[in-house]
């Protein structure tokens, strides 16, 4: 699909850019939330272990009890070998079908079948390797909900050592829920897309989630239409 060059106005673009805004605020806010709480445990502990990830349920379940806001999985993603007792390990939770807020459990033993080798993946290696934030999507969550998925991240440091990541999960059905009314608001055709011009959302029935925009330059979006310090922005649709 191809999407025209052209600049929007402030005023088509600010509504949806708050609105998007809102969403990685309310997501980034747990995963900053986790990631504090699981760097001051490891700093007490010389030789940390999964029981030690205890302040990570208190925190999550009671948001993913909320049905009203957007997460639907949080947690803390070790690096591998920072705990003891195993190599690699989510401290994750999920709601299940019923809208329960449930552990989720994973294979974290390399030879198990269905091993769930996380280390490579954007949402983990980007901030290890920046130091910073970072959302990763819309993709498909094959681990969790098989559905088109928005994941925030952000680094767990202790003492300048990479540790892991705290992380929020947002269903890109509840998220365009949440960016429904701004987007049709406008007066002109758009979309959220991320930094491969993957579209998020729109106000175009011949746009949909998952839609590859072509001749989406990222780096020349104006930054009136980027959100934030996230790879996400407002274009314009044909």
């Amino acid at each position: 699909m191809n999407a025209p060059t052209g600049r929007l106005s402030p005023a088509e673009v600010a509504p949806v850019v708050d609105a998007v805004a809102e969403i990685a605020d309310h997501a980034f806010g747990l995963a900053d939330a986790i990631a504090t709480a699981v760097a001051e445990t490891l700093a007490d502990r010389a030789a940390p272990r999964r029981t030690d990830l205890a302040a990570v349920e208190p925190l999550v379940v009671p948001v993913l009890g909320d049905q009203r806001q957007p997460v639907q999985g949080a947690g803390f993603v070790a690096a591998p070998g920072v705990l003891q007792d195993a190599e690699w390990w989510l401290e994750w939770f999920a709601r299940d079908a019923d809208g329960r807020p449930q552990r989720l459990v994973t294979h974290s033993e390399p030879q198990a079948i269905g091993f769930y080798e996380y280390e490579h993946l954007p949402w983990f290696v980007v901030p290890r390797e920046t130091g910073h934030r970072h959302v990763t999507g819309p993709y498909v969550d094959y681990l969790c909900t098989e559905e088109y998925t928005l994941t925030f991240t952000v680094p767990v440091l202790v003492d300048g050592r990479f540790c892991g990541v705290g992380g929020a999960d947002v269903a890109v059905k509840n998220a365009e829920q949440a960016l429904l009314p701004a987007l049709r608001a406008s007066g002109q055709r758009i979309a959220v897309v991320n930094s491969f011009g993957r579209i998020l959302s729109s106000n175009s029935g011949r746009h949909l989630c998952g839609d590859l925009l072509d001749g989406i330059a990222f780096d020349d979006v104006p930054p009136d239409q980027r959100v934030a310090d996230l790879p996400l922005a407002v274009v314009a649709v044909d």
